[in-house]
């Protein structure tokens, strides 16, 4: 065997290696049942300023755009929910496209809300920003919006079931609702690589509170998904999948 040759067998056995051992530490760490996350929200204020830092980053504004793209197309005059809105970056995103004349952030947590409102203010951004529980959306009006979307939020919620009630409330007839967040059932290898990039990789204060892990161990299945939103009351919701991401559509 040349050079070459031996070469491409030891790089062969150390992927295979290195896949295996992913696999292995991934079926570990995956859990069969969801484990509730013991952090609420990322409104701590050293989580705030490394996040906002994290999601500037060229893939996570892509998939932000890929998204607003497929909530508002077509529309006109569009009033958006963005359920679980964290710092604002997607409401604010929402607000700037042509088809919307309203977009509206909600979150749990009073930190975040402030600092959403900020950004919007730096950037001159026309979105609004309350502090509101999911479950409890009764400030808001029944069907008063064309358009509700949530992103990496649902399995945060205390009450995912009412919480996806509501917004089938607020949802004006022939609206949309948009729900994405990661997914439990993902492959183990990628499992594996979660823990280790939330072990060795990410800032200081993400790794402390444990995350992504975290929210990984805490996400649901397609499946369970699926029926929490028809326990909610909604008629044929459909969820599709990416290889860590689930989205469910109803509407």
């Amino acid at each position: 065997m040349g050079k070459r040759g031996a070469m491409g067998s030891t790089c062969f056995w150390l992927t295979a290696g290195a896949v295996g051992a992913l696999y292995w530490l991934g079926a570990r760490e995956r859990p069969a049942l969801r484990q509730p996350s013991a952090v609420p929200a990322i409104d701590r204020p050293e989580i705030i300023e490394t996040w906002q830092h994290m999601s500037a980053q060229p893939h996570i504004r892509y998939i932000q755009q890929k998204l607003v793209r497929r909530a508002v197309t077509g529309l006109v005059g569009a009033r958006v929910l963005d359920v679980g809105s964290g710092l604002g970056q997607l409401t604010i995103e929402l607000a700037r496209q042509p088809e919307v004349c309203e977009a509206v952030g909600i979150d749990l947590s009073a930190d975040l809300v402030e600092a959403a409102r900020h950004q919007a203010e730096t950037v001159g951004a026309n979105a609004r920003f309350l502090e509101m529980d999911a479950a409890d959306l009764s400030p808001l009006a029944d069907a008063s919006f064309t358009v509700v979307i949530s992103t990496l939020s649902l399995h945060h919620w205390a009450e995912p079931q009412k919480a996806l009630a509501e917004i089938r409330r607020v949802l004006a007839p022939g609206g949309r609702a948009l729900i994405m967040d990661l997914r439990r059932d993902i492959a183990a290898p990628l499992f594996g690589l979660a823990a280790l990039v939330t072990r060795y990789a990410l800032p200081e204060p993400i790794r402390r509170v444990g995350e992504p892990l975290a929210s990984l161990k805490a996400a649901y299945t397609p499946a369970e998904v699926a029926v929490l939103a028809m326990k909610a009351g909604w008629e044929n919701p459909t969820v599709t999948t990416g290889p860590i991401w689930l989205l469910l559509e109803m509407g």
